[in-house]
């Protein structure tokens, strides 16, 4: 696929753009290596890929990402934890990628600031932990893998993506590095993947060392459950789909006639009986529970932060010419350490969101 270097031209650290309203995400500071959807593992149920302003047919890299970074860390004097691109992933098969990645790694670890990356690439997880092996010993990051289907379904959720085994393998080979491992199995297509599946590769995920669980069902709008309808289709499962429609409420001959907006998703009741499940079992092999924003706070494991875990992931403040961590995930709405006096001493961002980011370059 065509690769295309651009510069770009908006702030490189941004908020998650949900206000505080039903809001379940934490302030993060996030980093697109690419532009919207540009990734070549197509996974249909992408959100991402959704999006109308995405790119589908080349990959679209940031190339002056690292340097902007670093200007806008300088001016800052308090950064919430980094999640690097959000919108494609940030290790998959595309060098270009890869590079900017791992420049905005070592930069993050220059700074000593905390960071995450979810992907479904096995050997680019691997290769960035064997290009900075600093980062075995790095305490302020984490790594989430993504394996949302049983490796026969594969061929429908991630096609492109790092085979189902080679995933588990790279989250047992992380792990025994004492790196922490959050397991994704989002978004279920529930319908097309069994619960009992789900709870097959939260065991698995246990016993590969991971230490957290991130669930959902997903919310689709027209374009990315027809991409799920097609790819059904084409398998040996399109049997599924009367389950599918079930599910998610829509009808796949209409597909076409729904306005642009529409979104299909599970109902309430569906969804708390299949995080119930799944909660429970994540927990009886030791592991804790997040859903992420489809149900409340109180639906997760108990004592967890964000449904992400935020495994070693902090909210740096600068004193002096350095960034320390405080005892602050940057969950203002849901798990300040103290709204009356929060650690970070900046109570407008209990009622700021997304931030401004001028905010971050405040000293309060």
């Amino acid at each position: 696929m065509e690769v295309e270097l651009r510069d770009l031209k908006a702030n490189v650290i941004h908020d998650f753009p949900y206000p505080s309203v039903k809001r379940k995400c934490p302030h993060v500071a996030l980093v697109s290596i690419t532009h919207s959807g540009c990734c070549v593992h197509k996974c249909p149920m992408c959100y991402a890929r959704s999006y109308k302003w995405s790119v589908e047919d080349k990959i679209v890299c940031y190339k002056n990402v690292p340097e902007k970074l670093e200007t806008e860390i300088k001016q800052s004097n308090l950064l919430p934890p980094f999640y690097i691109s959000q919108v494609s992933d940030a290790l998959q098969p595309v060098t270009e990628v890869r590079e900017i990645t791992f420049k905005v790694v070592r930069l993050l670890m220059q700074y000593k600031l905390s960071f995450h990356i979810v992907t479904k690439s096995a050997e680019g997880a691997l290769a960035l932990i064997e290009t900075i092996p600093d980062l075995i010993d790095y305490p302020y990051w984490h790594i989430q893998m993504t394996i949302e289907a049983s490796k026969d379904k594969q061929s429908i959720t991630s096609p492109y993506a790092s085979e189902i085994e080679q995933r588990f393998e790279a989250v047992k080979k992380i792990s025994e590095y004492g790196i922490p491992v959050v397991g994704r199995t989002d978004p279920t297509i529930l319908g097309l993947v069994k619960i009992e599946e789900v709870c097959g590769l939260i065991q698995r995920f246990a016993s590969s060392g991971a230490k957290h669980i991130v669930g959902s069902l997903g919310f689709y709008n027209p374009l990315s459950m027809g991409r799920v309808v097609k790819s059904i289709l084409d398998s040996r499962w399109r049997n599924c789909i009367p389950e599918l429609e079930k599910v998610y409420s829509f009808k796949a001959d209409y597909l076409s006639q729904y306005a642009v907006r529409k979104m299909f998703s599970p109902t309430i009741s569906t969804r708390t009986k299949f995080h119930y499940v799944l909660r429970r079992e994540a927990e009886k092999y030791g592991l804790t529970y997040g859903i992420c924003l489809e149900l409340p706070k109180q639906y997760d494991s108990p004592n967890i932060r964000a449904c992400d875990g935020m495994l070693r992931n902090f909210v740096h403040i600068r004193v002096g010419n350095d960034f320390l961590p405080i005892d602050c995930c940057a969950n203002c709405l849901h798990s300040c350490p103290d709204l009356t006096n929060p650690p970070c001493n900046r109570t407008y961002l209990q009622q700021e969101y997304p931030y401004k980011y001028k905010r971050l370059c405040a000293y309060f």
